[in-house]
């Protein structure tokens, strides 16, 4: 079990820096595929959840968005990054209420 795990852990890693060189590239839908790869071999890191909730936002696929984006809360709760991109995607769907909430999470206050 640790072997193989442990390889997962490094190809997942591997995977989000395809995923991210792809995101700077512009290359949104590819991105999200490089993270789906990523979650799938380890779905306990809130930054893969994070950074696919990101793209979603980008592809304007803002429900899909709020879901990673609460996943990564779920994950790692003092992660602040999936509150400020959940808050993006809520922002971008005109839900200011449920924006806001996010974003004062974010801030601290």
């Amino acid at each position: 079990m640790g072997d193989s795990s442990n390889s997962n852990v490094q190809k997942a890693e591997e995977l989000k820096l395809r995923a991210n060189d792809a995101f700077k590239a512009n290359k949104f839908s590819q991105a999200v595929e490089l993270y789906d790869q990523a979650i799938d071999l380890n779905g306990s890191n809130a930054v893969y959840w994070a950074n696919r909730a990101f793209a979603h936002t980008k592809l304007e696929e803002y429900g899909s968005a709020v879901q990673d984006a609460t996943k990564a809360i779920e994950i790692d709760p003092k992660y602040s990054k999936g509150y400020y991109r959940r808050g993006a995607a809520y922002l971008a769907m005109g839900k200011f209420k449920e924006a806001l909430k996010d974003f004062q999470q974010v801030s601290g206050l």
